[in-house]
């Protein structure tokens, strides 16, 4: 479920657009990886650009267009989304519209004009309010579920799954924005052959001194096989989970690293306590390791 807008310019002589119109000065601005997860970077990029608030970073806006673009933008909402999100959203398309000298754009299909955006908000802020309630019915049934956000996936905890079947769109928007604000790392894995080709290795890295988000236990991403073609990979094809230990350090004004080893991921949980790490979501902590040598020793 998404909101789909399309915004095409009229006229023989066409305005180029620029990167401060595409990507507003304030913005969070990245594409998304293989796990789900922002990382910051700008164009190209042939899957499109993701932009939110940095403040209360919803579930991320996408934009199909790069600078220089003279003649049509195209832009997607996934639903259900916050009002933060349908402001960002309606903003970028009436600075691109202005610019762009139109007051036109469409929507799912459907011509509409600047003047029908309050109507619009107001009336998918309405129709948000059922589709959380639906969405959070599936995920209790389902016993779980991940929301894709703006700058992280989410694995929903029981409790927030229920209050989200209030339908409470502002605890929706409080609740996206507290678990996707500051600088955490989130570990994704990376699956490789092992040397006989015969196993499957799956590793997550950590680095010392970095805050991370690590899962309580391993396993494949459900976002691998949707944001990645052709991958198929189950939990059960994984023949080790092993933890890379990562350390960088500034010389000479350049920044170096190097890895200190490999360990099993068990091994790793049971060295650094992650049962005990504060939560991140229902199945992530956090967690950042001062000294990994003393993990190795």
């Amino acid at each position: 479920m998404a909101i789909d807008l399309v915004i095409t310019q009229k006229g023989l002589f066409k305005k180029p657009l620029t990167k401060e119109l595409l990507a507003p000065a304030g913005l969070r601005v990245g594409h998304w990886n293989q796990a789900g997860v922002l990382d910051p970077d700008w164009y190209p990029y042939p899957s499109g650009l993701v932009l939110c608030d940095p403040v209360q970073p919803g579930r991320g806006c996408y934009v199909q267009a790069a600078p220089g673009e003279k003649n049509t933008v195209s832009i997607r909402q996934t639903l259900p989304c916050t009002p933060g999100d349908l402001e960002l959203l309606y903003g970028l398309v009436e600075n691109i519209c202005r610019f762009w000298k139109t007051d036109r754009f469409t929507q799912d299909g459907e011509e509409r004009t600047l003047q029908d955006i309050p109507s619009m908000k107001a009336a998918q802020n309405r129709a948000g309010v059922g589709l959380l309630k639906e969405m959070a019915e599936r995920w209790q049934a389902d016993g779980g579920g991940v929301l894709t956000g703006a700058v992280f996936p989410l694995y929903l905890e029981p409790e927030t799954v229920e209050r989200l079947k209030t339908g409470d769109l502002d605890f929706f928007q409080t609740y996206l924005a507290q678990k996707q604000q500051g600088d955490w790392y989130y570990a994704k894995p990376n699956f490789f052959r092992d040397k006989n080709g015969a196993g499957i290795l799956g590793v997550y890295a950590i680095t010392e001194e970095v805050g991370s988000i690590l899962p309580l236990k391993p396993f494949v991403p459900p976002l691998y096989s949707v944001l990645l073609q052709n991958f198929s990979l189950e939990d059960s094809q994984i023949t080790n989970w092993l933890v890379s230990l990562n350390r960088v350090w500034e010389e000479n004004g350049e920044m170096k690293g190097n890895t200190l080893g490999y360990m099993p991921f068990a091994q790793f949980a049971q060295k650094v306590r992650l049962d005990r790490c504060p939560r991140f979501d229902h199945k992530h902590v956090y967690v950042e390791v001062k000294d990994l040598s003393e993990v190795l020793s």
